[in-house]
């Protein structure tokens, strides 16, 4: 088998994995059984009217690895095509082979979403926006006045956007959640909210951010655009953080 084609199973979810064993063309599972030629000759008989019934609770264990091929698709299946032995008294008494296919359901855990997070730190102190720029994927829009770069208020020494009380408006690269702003105000008692989803106004609401610092955080998900303004000019963007749906 060529290297290209070897599939590895690097990482497996925590918990059990549920699994589903299925015959082909959804009929009884094939079973061959077979004996020794020694020491057992056993014959076994059915008629429709008394058909055969076998029933057995089995613990299978392998004498050494068994490879395993699996063909990639969603979900996971595997076939199997296996043996097993039967002993009774320590003697070969009978073996079972059985083929199908097992689906492995589950097992697709995608990678958890990470945070990205924007701040203005590389922007020069004075720098007025009157047009929408970009910061790493976010844009930045002032709604009516320009917005700022300014270095007032808390935290003492970090770089912020500045809005006037017409406010600003911060698009998303694409849908996003769990969006989480931190900013200041020192004149104004609140600072007003609107978010959107493409041209649907997901939400609208005012935080009372007075003379501090705060983080504002919005579990929507499906946010493109969010709108912020008021403070009465003394108000501040420090950081902008979010995750992708």
């Amino acid at each position: 088998m060529a290297e290209e084609q070897h599939v590895r199973i690097l990482a497996w979810p925590e918990g059990p994995a549920r699994l589903e064993h299925r015959f082909e063309m959804e009929k009884p599972c094939p079973i061959t059984v077979s004996f020794e030629q020694t020491p057992a000759r056993v014959v076994l008989a059915s008629d429709p009217q008394q058909p055969v019934n076998i029933n057995m609770n089995m613990r299978v264990s392998a004498r050494e690895p068994i490879p395993l091929c699996i063909k990639v698709c969603e979900p996971i299946c595997a076939r199997s095509d296996y043996t097993i032995g039967i002993n009774i008294f320590d003697n070969p008494f009978a073996s079972i082979t059985v083929r199908g296919i097992t689906r492995l359901f589950n097992c697709n855990e995608q990678p958890p979403p990470q945070e990205t997070c924007v701040d203005f730190h590389e922007l020069k102190e004075g720098t007025t926006f009157p047009q929408p720029f970009m910061i790493g994927a976010l844009r930045f829009t002032p709604l009516k006045e320009p917005l700022r770069v300014a270095m007032f208020g808390d935290p003492a020494g970090q770089v912020k956007l500045a809005f006037p009380r017409s406010g600003m408006r911060i698009t998303f690269p694409q849908a996003v959640r769990n969006v989480r702003i931190t900013l200041n105000n020192y004149a104004g008692p609140t600072i007003d909210f609107a978010i959107y989803g493409g041209t649907a106004l997901l939400a609208t609401f005012s935080e009372p951010i007075s003379n501090m610092v705060r983080q504002v955080v919005i579990p929507q998900s499906g946010v493109t655009d969010i709108d912020i303004s008021g403070g009465d000019n003394e108000a501040a963007v420090i950081e902008v953080c979010y995750t992708t749906d």
